[in-house]
């Protein structure tokens, strides 16, 4: 395998890290979202929506709403514990509304009170809110949608509690990212590959080893073959074989603990000690790679449940449709459409959040 020369760690964290507003194509931007409305027929005529105010692509979810007709759009932020001079998600997410010119339906707050939460129609899971417990989804009327803005695998573990959301009555909605309408999936897997040049890694007749539990694994397998990688698929590190793998990508779910451990990686060091560890999604006890002197890259460990490069790396599209997809999947469930795998989002309920 040939390692190309690989970046500075500055490079890679400049290159992927969340632009604010003023530094995005607004026109494409807003371009996108009046597309992806048009296409999903996303029509939220009257509703109160809640979402997570956001900097780069990601503020736009309030213009989003607004722009499908939201009767009153709060936008959740944590503005207060930024550092001073970077720009807040609450700028960021109000400047484009005001771009979109409705920035009038679209507030900007750092709580709610409790007897408000009862207006609420959608809430859209985000950072702003914390953990959806039972007490929260006790809070919303019956006929609230909670949706996920992501499919269950994606979530760190106790984001929601979906056992509380079941016994209040409340539907908890998830987008199918494999849905044509949204086909993030495939960005995924063109996204791990980015990470991979970023390593520096020539995937071309290397030997890579994709352990992954998630929808992914299969997506980013064909990916690296199309660029003539020597690729085997395992659902967990323990049970690699013992080949000598030049490269072994984790796109594993996100977990309390990680599924590579220091048993696995112990054995990982025997069989590939000069193999890099990738880290695109779920954890790895990096401690344990430290020991055993195994390369880990991004050589900065990314926040549990975030993925090793952030999908706005692959600019604006990848990350509007998702954001859309969430909204979409919410007012289905609302409107009580008939929801399955097959369809642009789906229910979620207690004891099968994790499959």
């Amino acid at each position: 395998m040939t390692y190309r020369s690989m970046p500075s760690s500055f490079e890679v964290l400049a290159r992927s890290a969340a632009r604010p507003v003023s530094e995005i194509d607004l026109e494409e931007a807003l371009a996108i979202v009046r597309e992806q409305i048009a296409l999903l027929d996303l029509d939220l005529t009257g509703l109160t929506v809640v979402v997570g105010a956001a900097t780069g692509y990601r503020a736009i979810a309030a213009t989003a709403a607004a722009l499908a007709n939201a009767g009153r759009v709060i936008a959740l932020t944590r503005d207060s514990q930024r550092r001073p001079g970077v720009p807040t998600a609450g700028y960021a997410t109000l400047a484009f509304a005001k771009y979109a010119k409705v920035s009038d339906r679209v507030e900007v707050t750092n709580r709610i009170d409790s007897r408000n939460w009862q207006n609420v129609d959608l809430l859209a899971n985000c950072l702003q809110i914390g953990p959806i417990s039972r007490s929260l989804a006790e809070l919303l009327p019956s006929h609230a949608v909670i949706s996920l803005m992501a499919e269950p695998w994606e979530l760190r573990p106790g984001v929601v509690d979906f056992e509380g959301c079941d016994d209040a009555g409340i539907k908890v909605v998830a987008p199918n990212l494999g849905h044509p309408a949204i086909s993030v999936l495939a960005d995924f897997a063109r996204l791990c590959c980015v990470l991979l040049d970023d390593a520096g890694i020539d995937q071309r007749g290397a030997e890579i080893a994709v352990v992954s539990d998630t929808p992914c694994g299969p997506v980013i397998e064909h990916s690296l073959r199309e660029r003539r990688a020597r690729v085997s698929m395992f659902a967990h590190p323990s049970i690699m074989t013992g080949n000598k793998w030049d490269v072994i990508v984790a796109a594993m779910r996100p977990s309390d603990k990680p599924a590579m451990d220091i048993n696995c990686l112990g054995r990982i060091s025997e069989n590939s000690r000069n193999a890099l560890l990738v880290q695109f999604s779920g954890e790895i006890d990096r401690s344990a790679a430290h020991y055993f002197s195994l390369r880990v890259w991004p050589p900065k460990r990314p926040a549990r449940g975030q993925l090793g490069l952030p999908l706005e790396a692959l600019g604006a599209a990848p990350t509007i449709r998702k954001l859309m997809g969430g909204l979409k999947a919410a007012e289905a469930a609302y409107r009580g459409a008939e929801l399955g795998r097959d369809s642009v989002g789906f229910i979620v309920k207690a004891g099968k959040a994790d499959q």
